[in-house]
């Protein structure tokens, strides 16, 4: 789940030889955000802290809260120095969140959380669409079919369809990802509001990887659907009449 605790938006004015007016406006900016991050930040519950941005921005600013702790004696920041991780973004703009968890460096610090676990898994059912289609289904009937199979190892689905306002078609989704439970896979419910639920929902919000390959099912259901024409072309072919006259001639009678 993204939740914008604080948006913090200060005007940064050039660097101009014999003016610190660009000191002084960095410097508000960085105790903005120190006074954000003691103010939201539960260290208790957060595992993880990541300062992301362009160039060395992050770098200044991890300094800025780290002498500020030591001078004002802020135990939270002091005692969980080690949670916090600096990394690239292109901007500080929600979406190039996206950009950091595709980073393997970033998420191999993340392994312990949530988040990591299910972008963890988004990633490898994208790259599975790519090198291994017959084990990555999406689309709520294909998804269903794989199951009936029992060949569900991962299944993805967004919050938006695991608890929509419509009641049937959340109790759909809630059986659905109550049987894979119940039959050993594993389930990954993703919010909407985050960067990896919306990519999801881009691949109509539920996603399954299979334990193994199952033929397209679209020719499993023409198969499905031609068997009872072949069965009625054979009853067809069979008279009564003629194999009671053929067991009659069999018996010279």
């Amino acid at each position: 789940l993204t939740i914008t605790k604080a948006r913090i938006e200060v005007n940064i004015p050039k660097k101009r030889t014999g003016s610190s007016q660009n000191a002084k406006a960095v410097k508000k900016f960085y105790e903005a955000i120190y006074q954000a991050l003691l103010r939201h930040i539960d260290f208790n519950k957060v595992k993880v802290v990541l300062l992301a941005s362009p160039g060395y921005v992050k770098d200044d600013l991890f300094k800025y809260v780290q002498e500020e702790a030591v001078r004002r004696e802020d135990r939270p920041f002091i005692e969980n120095k080690s949670k916090f991780v600096l990394c690239k973004a292109s901007s500080g703009h929600k979406h190039a969140l996206e950009e950091v968890f595709s980073d393997d460096s970033i998420m191999s610090k993340m392994t312990d959380t949530k988040v990591a676990r299910e972008v963890q898994v988004l990633n490898k059912f994208m790259r599975m669409m790519d090198t291994d289609p017959d084990r990555a289904y999406y689309g709520y009937d294909h998804v269903a079919k794989a199951h009936e199979e029992l060949a569900i190892d991962s299944l993805l689905v967004t919050d938006q369809l695991f608890r929509s306002s419509d009641v049937k078609l959340r109790r759909k989704y809630v059986d659905l990802v109550e049987s894979v439970r119940e039959n050993g896979g594993k389930t990954f419910v993703f919010s909407s509001m985050h960067v990896s639920g919306q990519q999801l929902q881009q691949v109509s919000g539920v996603a399954a990887i299979l334990r193994y390959p199952l033929p397209d099912l679209d020719e499993l259901e023409e198969l499905a659907n031609q068997a009872p024409e072949e069965a009625v072309e054979s009853d067809d072919e069979y008279d009564p009449l003629q194999r009671v006259n053929d067991d009659i001639a069999d018996m010279n009678l």
